[in-house]
């Protein structure tokens, strides 16, 4: 678990912030009120981010930040400056002794989180390699919120950059993409249905543009009558778009059309979406079988749509046979974001959902890169 270093004379204050960070961030916390006993905590066990005031007995933040920087065990270990102090010479003096951000109180507690967060992502796609390729999730049963996963990933991945991800949505149904982004699906690929093989300029010209800067493949506001897109298709779509982009998200449908298929051969890595329910669970061992061709480069990802009780973690992979890449809890606010077309990911970067999807996201590049690897 991440873990939060704390440092302010001020016990109250302290106190605020620990709840703050345990209670909605999810992150395991260790306190000071002095700064030599912090520093102490620190090298003892180095924290992933330190918030330390400048201002207390004994010595002060600059000389904690000062001796965390000169350390090897904490010399990269991010550092917020939380003071009362809020000139630019107090910011300039508090960066020169190595903090990384400056935050000046009073400070209201979600955006401090909203800070903390911010900075340990920056951290963790530093330290992680970068998803690149196509990435297809997918699920044989419907209502596991593999569409869900799919628009927060990819806009996870699209904040490396404008341009470096796109979200294809290949659903013949009706799919869900644009609606979750608070896009209306138009222009979308229902024209490349009967017409011949798609140009460059034809997929291009079909891409829509998320402000977050994720660009879009939407699938067509009405169902398609027939078997949808052709697997030559599919084929041509999602090589033109790894020219364009670092990373391509495919929404698969949960039927192994001829597009589906072409998608799972194009794949750099598939995510098989479950539920910790019965039912989920029966249909990812079927399509673990079908998924065989492509068995090293497939992740189990368990994403719970519900609250209550659930089948637990090791009886999930115990009956998959695999481990899992990651899991996403349930979020009870999931469903007003979708309403609204707002993603965790972009809109609520510190939920429970957000957090986790990022963590994916992490997990998945390094998978990835170790299959690579492996080759």
């Amino acid at each position: 678990m991440t873990k939060v270093l704390v440092v302010d004379d001020n016990a109250d204050l302290v106190e605020t912030i620990r709840q703050i960070l345990e209670q909605r961030g999810g992150y395991q916390t260790m306190v000071s009120t002095d700064g030599v006993d912090a520093l102490n905590k620190a090298l003892a066990e180095p924290p992933d981010l330190a918030i330390v005031d400048v201002m207390m007995p004994g010595i002060s933040g600059h000389e904690v930040c000062r001796r965390l920087r000169a350390e090897p065990a904490t010399a990269s270990v991010p550092i917020i400056v939380l003071t009362a102090r809020g000139q630019l010479v107090d910011r300039q003096a508090a960066l020169d002794a190595g903090a990384d951000d400056y935050i000046v109180k009073p400070v209201t507690m979600e955006e401090l989180l909203e800070r903390v967060t911010q900075m340990l992502a920056r951290q963790d796609a530093e330290r992680s390699p970068a998803v690149a390729g196509t990435i297809v999730l997918l699920s044989m049963r419907g209502g596991v919120g593999t569409t869900t996963l799919a628009v927060n990933l990819a806009a996870s991945l699209a904040q490396a950059g404008d341009g470096a991800a796109c979200l294809v949505d290949l659903c013949p149904s009706s799919g869900h993409v644009a609606l979750q982004l608070g896009l209306r699906p138009e222009p979308n690929w229902s024209d490349f249905v009967r017409a011949g093989i798609p140009d460059t300029a034809a997929i291009g010209a079909r891409l829509l543009r998320h402000d977050s800067g994720l660009h879009v493949l939407a699938s067509p506001l009405f169902p398609v009558v027939g078997p949808g897109l052709a697997r030559p298709v599919v084929q041509t779509m999602l090589r033109d778009l790894e020219q364009r982009f670092a990373a391509t998200v495919v929404d698969a449908p949960p039927v192994l059309s001829e597009g589906a298929m072409a998608a799972l051969e194009a794949a750099s890595a598939v995510g098989l979406v479950v539920t910790a329910e019965a039912a989920s669970i029966q249909a990812a061992v079927g399509t673990l079988r079908v998924l065989r061709p492509w068995l090293d480069r497939t992740w189990i990802i368990l994403n719970q749509v519900s609250p209550g009780a659930h089948l637990s973690t090791e009886a999930v992979e115990r009956t998959l046979r695999r481990p899992l890449l990651g899991s996403v809890p349930f979020d009870t606010d999931q469903a007003r974001g979708l309403a609204q077309g707002e993603p965790a990911v972009l809109h609520r970067p510190t939920s429970p959902l957000a957090r986790a999807v990022e963590e994916l996201a992490q997990s998945l590049a390094r998978n990835m890169a170790g299959a690579a690897v492996g080759q």
